[in-house]
Formats: structure tokens, sequence, C-alpha cells
């Protein structure tokens, strides 16, 4: 039995969600208040994004961010045509590698690499090493 940190009410292990942080190995609030604060919070931020100020804030954002990465997202769009090959170009392992670009200006030239190998070059060559 464990008791509920928001509605204070005793309730069976079963009753709250695992979270490996948490010194007992289980969330604070059991699965109910948890589903009752996630309703409160999508209704809170459904009504704070219908405000005009704060669409309007989003809409030259994402326009900004579309201008900023043009280049970027047709790289990533083309990449997404490819065919995909079932290995690690780095490694060699079999799996679902990640198009890496090197420049985004040759958006057909793609080094297909693990999570693990792309994560790695990134660690070694700095976010966007020869690109523009």
């Amino acid at each position: 039995m464990k008791l509920c940190g928001r509605c204070k009410a005793e309730k069976p292990i079963a009753e709250f969600n695992k979270d490996r942080y948490a010194k007992s190995g289980y969330r604070s609030q059991c699965k109910d208040c948890m589903a009752e604060e996630r309703k409160r919070l999508r209704k809170h931020y459904k009504e704070w994004r219908s405000k005009p100020e704060i669409k309007q804030k989003y809409a030259k954002y994402r326009r900004d961010r579309y201008q900023e990465n043009k280049k970027k997202q047709a790289a990533r769009y083309m990449a997404s045509r490819l065919d995909r090959p079932c290995f690690c170009e780095s490694c060699g392992i079999q799996c679902k590698p990640e198009a890496h670009h090197c420049d985004y200006d040759k958006p057909l030239e793609v080094m297909w690499l693990c999570r693990k190998c792309h994560n790695q070059w990134h660690k070694e060559n700095g976010e966007g090493a020869n690109a523009s």
C-alpha cells in the first residue's frame, strides 16, 4: 500500500506508475490523480494556445525557423525519399540507420549511420560541421 501525495488516499502499489528516479520506485501521485492533472493541463494549454497573440507569436516563430532552415528541410525531405539501407555505414551493424548530411547543398549525399555512430559523429565534428 502507498499513500497518494495528491488525494491522500492509501492505494495498492499497482495504482502508481513506475518512476526510476523516485526513492520508492513509483510516482508519488496515483494513476487517477495523474490522469486528472493531464486533463487539466491539456485544457489549460488548449485555451492558452487559442489566444490570438500566442497564435501570432508561434506562427512567426514557425515562419522564421522555416526560413532559417529551408535548405536543411529540403535535404531531409529528399533523404526521406531515398532507399534506406539496413546497416550502419560506420560500424556495419544491422539496424534502421539515420540519414546524415555533411553538406546540405548536396542533399543526395547522405551517410547512413546508426544513432550511436550519428551522435559520435556530431560529438567529434560539431553540430553543423561543413554544413552551410
